[in-house]
């Protein structure tokens, strides 16, 4: 069984100043794990909150999933509410979020932005207190429960540079098992008996992702198969003899090689011609037979069986139309679950398997409602039939559930006391058609302080553009959308061609000299939020990070006049340097995605510095200063560039983070730049008499 590892790109914490009320800490339960005993996290009372967060809602202790139960009367169930003044971004930045959840006999483990970095709780029972079980100065980045439930393995880095270290927690003690800044913990997966686990690791040459051993007896490491580029180890089958691993040449083509750890021999499971991704294989209970994820023969993946004695008969396990994006077991291999992707949403399936693997019955499932899943876990008892799942939308941050017997308890306290749920916004999912006549998804979000008029009055927007570019931009909860919401803004979030989530030919269509194809994509969404009256063109706003942070650049480039103001955050800005720069290990895998080194005319023909003397806009820029993936000296060009022309540009760089803001106080303060910016670039051109709002 496949425990996910989920690394944490962002968080928040830090006590909330505008708290009415505190839960007051009594006698904290212990747990396997717990290293110290915790202080007061940011928590708040029972709230009621959005009620349409769920279709199949049960009785029970947990008000979000009861639709039958009256809402408790407060301040905000007021007509009147003024939603401009009813959050501050302080209080929104400091919402707290909860999410992959591990669950024990006793309990369950979670991550939490309750402290200043994202750290590992635990608790004993539905909505007591939460025990704090990591204390990391940078936070935690991942952990992953032994299989009887007694240790887990942890990752951290420094100051955002991701060269993840590994530590082993175990009855209430943490210790280093591999702490070296110039080597990168890749993936890792815990063998059937808790006694010895996988990893993958560039400890070798600080490119190749290796497989290694590491027993807890000896202590020691072996370095088991030395391979050539990105490999990330899924599985290992109960009888401890085969580990599956993930090979990426790119996004839309990988393998599942199957391992034989006594012999050493390496397979090519799911070998292929062309572009297919394979990925997440996973054994059956008899050790026998082979689960996987491929888009083989479908643009859009699916999960597949093969019988390890016969890996060329490959048997189509589920179907439909949507992607399926996730796959995990439970501990006895015989409740089988898939996360699937419908256009951005999160969707449950599962089936009862016996040790073969056959499908015997349909699982019940929770059904969601326009929610995206933030985590999944059964419980490492095997007498507990409990599933554990985290998720969020729109309305909703992220926090803790289970499931069992058909009845849904809420796990993590919420700390909905502190919004106004009348004011918070909920997308729409629309499609416009792109230059080309392709339909290009999008969600939408128009204010709730706005009133629908017929025709429509046009309104200042903000169109934000997802990194990746072999990601997706999912409605779960933002902060910073639902402070502008708030404050009469829409938010307009396209996924232009190159997104995940709709299949296999979807993400090819911005590689390499494809390019410029989705930076069109953009603006056409943009000219048709203008088209249909929902925003006026001297009222427009643009953000994006990483490959949105390109995308931002090269949108006001090829429109110069369209936007009021962009901010743009770990951009990519030159191509060529990027490319000679990024860690060793990504480079292989971005060339594929952007174009080789060797085509240097093309990838300066792309980069938004080429053509820097285009630029209007003003502009404010956030990087890391210990960024991997984009190096700072990215913005740094950029920034002098634009100051020698004198094009407005306004700077700032975190000394202590990454690829993305961990820390509370780094997040709070790009936070208060960023609406700072724009509420005053919006301002200047209101008082200029262009517009109003």
């Amino acid at each position: 069984m496949m425990l996910m590892i989920f690394h944490v790109t962002m968080a928040t914490s830090e006590p909330v100043k505008h708290r009415k009320k505190l839960l007051l800490l009594k006698n904290p339960p212990n747990s396997e794990l717990q290293q110290v005993p915790t202080a007061s996290p940011r928590q708040s009372p029972h709230v009621t909150t959005p009620n349409d967060l769920l279709i199949n809602n049960s009785d029970n202790s947990s008000s979000i999933l009861n639709k039958n139960k009256p809402p408790k009367k407060d301040k905000f169930n007021s007509t009147a509410t003024d939603c401009n003044i009813a959050h501050s971004i302080e209080t929104l930045i400091q919402i707290p979020s909860q999410h992959t959840p591990s669950a024990t006999k006793n309990g369950v483990y979670f991550i939490s932005d309750l402290r200043d970095v994202p750290q590992i709780f635990f608790l004993s029972t539905p909505k007591s207190w939460p025990t704090q079980i990591s204390f990391f100065t940078e936070g935690i980045s991942s952990y992953q429960l032994s299989p009887n439930g007694e240790m887990a393995l942890l990752t951290s880095q420094e100051g955002g540079d991701e060269q993840y270290d590994l530590y082993l927690l175990e009855r209430g003690h943490i210790r280093p098992l591999i702490v070296d800044r110039t080597k990168r913990i890749e993936s890792n997966i815990w063998g059937p008996n808790s006694d010895w686990f996988l990893y993958t690791s560039n400890q070798r040459n600080k490119l190749d992702m290796d497989l290694y051993r590491w027993d807890l007896k000896s202590n020691t490491s072996e370095l088991l198969i030395a391979l050539e580029g990105s490999h990330v180890v899924t599985d290992v089958s109960p009888n401890g003899k085969w580990a599956t691993i993930t090979r990426f040449r790119s996004v839309t083509d990988s393998d599942v090689l199957l391992f034989n750890l006594k012999t050493k021999q390496l397979v090519n499971a799911t070998a292929h011609e062309g572009q297919v991704a394979a990925k997440q294989g996973h054994f059956s209970n008899d050790s026998k037979g082979l689960f996987f994820i491929s888009d083989k023969g479908n643009t859009k993946s699916q999960v597949f069986f093969s019988s390890i004695s016969d890996l060329n008969t490959q048997k189509l396990f589920t179907s439909g139309t949507d992607e399926v994006e996730d796959l995990i077991l439970d501990l006895n291999r015989h409740r089988f679950l898939i996360t699937k992707n419908h256009e951005g949403y999160s969707l449950l399936e599962g089936v009862i398997i016996d040790d073969s693997g056959q499908r015997k019955s349909v699982l019940a499932l929770p059904e969601l409602s326009r929610s995206v899943i933030k985590g999944l876990s059964f419980s490492s008892s095997k007498s507990d039939s409990s599933l554990f799942f985290a998720f969020s939308n729109s309305l909703y941050p992220s926090h803790v559930f289970s499931w069992k017997n058909n009845v849904v308890t809420q796990w993590t306290e919420s700390a909905l006391e502190l919004l106004n749920p009348n004011c918070l916004t909920r997308e729409e999912l629309v499609h416009y058609p792109s230059t080309d006549g392709k339909q290009i998804p999008a969600f939408i979000y128009y204010p709730t302080s706005k009133e629908p008029t017929t025709p429509r009055k046009p309104i200042p927007f903000l169109v934000y553009i997802h990194g990746g570019p072999e990601s997706q931009f999912r409605p779960s909860f933002s902060k910073i959308f639902q402070y502008f919401l708030e404050r009469g803004y829409g938010v307009f979030a396209p996924n232009v061609r190159g997104s995940t989530g709709y299949g296999r030919d979807y993400s090819l269509l911005d590689n390499y000299k494809l390019r410029m194809d989705s930076v069109r994509d953009a603006l056409d969404g943009t000219q048709w939020l203008l088209k249909e009256r929902y925003a006026q063109k001297d009222q427009l706003g643009l953000f994006g990070g990483s490959y949105g942070g390109f995308m931002v650049l090269s949108m006001i480039e090829n429109s110069p006049d369209l936007f009021t103001a962009a901010s743009e955050n770990v951009g990519i800005t030159n191509f060529i340097t990027f490319l000679q720069n990024t860690k060793p290990y990504r480079r292989a895998l971005r060339e594929i995605e952007y174009g080789p080194l060797t085509d240097e005319t093309f990838l300066k023909s792309i980069s938004p510095i080429t053509n820097i003397d285009k630029i209007k806009t003003p502009l404010l820029i956030f990087h890391g200063a210990n960024d991997p993936r984009v190096p700072v000296s990215e913005t740094e060009q950029m920034v002098a560039e634009l100051k020698k022309r004198d094009i407005p540009v306004e700077i700032k760089i975190f000394s202590d983070e990454g690829h993305g803001n961990i820390k509370l106080k780094n997040i709070l303060e790009q936070a208060r730049w960023m609406v700072n910016f724009f509420e005053k670039s919006f301002t200047s051109k209101k008082k200029e008499g262009v517009s109003s709002f």
